[in-house]
């Protein structure tokens, strides 16, 4: 460790409690070509796509383990890498799909292109393929803040981060904010809002997902294979209904049952919780794991009581986090639109494909909008691109999209796919010696081309 880094940590300046500054001297840790922030599905493609161009990588994760949103909070299946039965997603996000298949971990043929999968197995996988491709990886870390360039504030020099071993900065080339939350990104001058500010209206819901052991799965729908289908159960939903209507659970969505976050017999993963809150406030989901977590036992019991392949059903365990739906956006140097999605178009600087229905929770009721798509849509590398800046981008979560456009680029494929763009282009910029915004994006087009992936 070096030291010499002054560090004052910014402050929302908004917030009517700001005042307290804090200065001190702060270890830096470590020198890196490409930092990514959050390991999930995007942060886990970015730093591999990264490290593989020769770039030296480090990648940040809160919890104990990769895999983000897959993992940390169950979300299955991951969805979506086909349309009407034909590959939208490839390079490095079909070869991680290849490896956690050969652990016994996914099954990845369904024509849908949703992948149930084994969360155990996929933290496995996805640590084998940052490892095997030298990414160093550090866990137990949170975002902290960052230091910017005197009158560059596009330009960052340091991650701050807080660890086992206490606050200490990374000093970085290229950094890549792929939490999903944007937890870099908001401690930065570059703009970033909620997805709500806009329209004014509410932002989806977080969700406690939880497995289920002991079902008689034998007549249930449990593989969600094809196109166009809605996959939520009316007999589970009548039973919640029912629940709501006694005072016994506030709210409720779907539900959805299947094979998700699990594959083994008798076992389904469940969809079903739901809570109006700001994923991004400390409080806010403090509230929802709380609330969640009780709520949970009252489903299962609903489930045991008036549902008769549930009958037998016990609690597996909880996700250890909510899943999160939406937070944050940057503004970038194009969003895409729900134009973009239903009427899809070329883009010189084309990076990832989407095909996921416009998919958008009610946090105030049980109720869904999903609007299903035909054909796959393109999503540019200038959504990657924060408005302003020169050594940052993000992936995942964070995509410049309105709120309907996200409601279909939010699932995991597409994160994925982002995530490879995103660590190439990091790694492009530094040979080339250029700035985010100033890479070509035709080129980008050609490298990922040449990597595999579908664009």
């Amino acid at each position: 460790m070096t030291s010499g880094l002054t560090a004052t940590p910014s402050s929302d300046e908004s917030s009517p409690r700001s005042g307290l500054r804090e200065s001190h001297d702060i270890m830096v840790s470590d020198h890196v070509d490409v930092v990514v922030c959050g390991g999930g599905p995007a942060g886990l493609m970015a730093a591999t796509a990264a490290a593989r161009m020769g770039a030296k990588t480090l990648l940040v994760e809160r919890h104990g383990f990769l895999g983000g949103m897959a993992t940390a909070a169950m979300v299955g299946p991951m969805s979506k890498f086909n349309l009407g039965g034909k590959r939208i997603v490839g390079g490095l996000p079909e070869e991680f799909l290849q490896n956690l298949h050969a652990l016994g971990g996914a099954i990845i043929d369904l024509p849908s292109g949703n992948i149930p999968y084994d969360p155990e197995l996929y933290k496995l996988a996805a640590q084998r393929l940052a490892l095997a491709a030298g990414v160093d990886v550090l866990l137990h870390a949170y975002v902290a803040g960052a230091q910017w360039e005197e009158n560059r504030p596009g330009r960052l020099s340091h991650v701050l981060l807080e660890t086992k071993s206490g606050r200490q900065a990374v000093a970085a080339r290229m950094i890549i904010d792929a939490t999903g939350t944007g937890d870099l990104i908001s401690r930065t001058r570059l703009p970033c809002e909620m997805r709500n500010q806009r329209s004014g209206g509410e932002l989806q819901p977080m969700t406690l997902y939880f497995r289920l052991g002991g079902v008689d799965t034998s007549g249930l729908t449990l593989l969600m294979a094809q196109d166009g289908t809605k996959y939520a159960s009316p007999e589970l939903r009548a039973v919640l209904n029912e629940e709501v209507a006694a005072g016994r659970l506030r709210n409720f969505g779907g539900p959805w049952a299947v094979h998700g976050s699990t594959l083994r017999a008798g076992e389904v993963s469940i969809n079903a919780t739901r809570f109006s809150g700001n994923a991004a406030d400390a409080r806010d989901i403090t509230r929802a794991e709380l609330t969640l977590r009780e709520e949970v036992h009252v489903i299962v019991e609903a489930f045991r009581r008036a549902a008769p392949a549930f009958r037998n059903c016990y609690l597996i365990d909880t996700a250890p986090q909510v899943g999160i739906r939406e937070t944050r956006s940057i503004r970038g140097l194009y969003t895409m639109t729900l134009d973009d999605v239903l009427t899809p178009r070329s883009f010189p600087d084309t990076v990832a494909k989407g095909g996921h229905p416009v998919d958008i929770h009610r946090a105030s009721d049980s109720r869904q909008h999903a609007q299903f798509i035909t054909e796959p849509y393109d999503i540019p590398y200038r959504t990657l691109v924060p408005e302003g800046s020169e050594n940052v981008l993000v992936a995942g979560g964070l995509v410049s999209a309105t709120r309907e456009a996200f409601g279909s680029i939010r699932v995991q494929a597409q994160c994925m796919a982002l995530g490879q763009a995103a660590g190439t282009a990091a790694a492009l910029c530094l040979e080339q010696g250029r700035n985010v915004g100033e890479l070509d994006g035709a080129e980008l087009r050609q490298r990922l081309a040449a990597a595999g992936a579908i664009v």
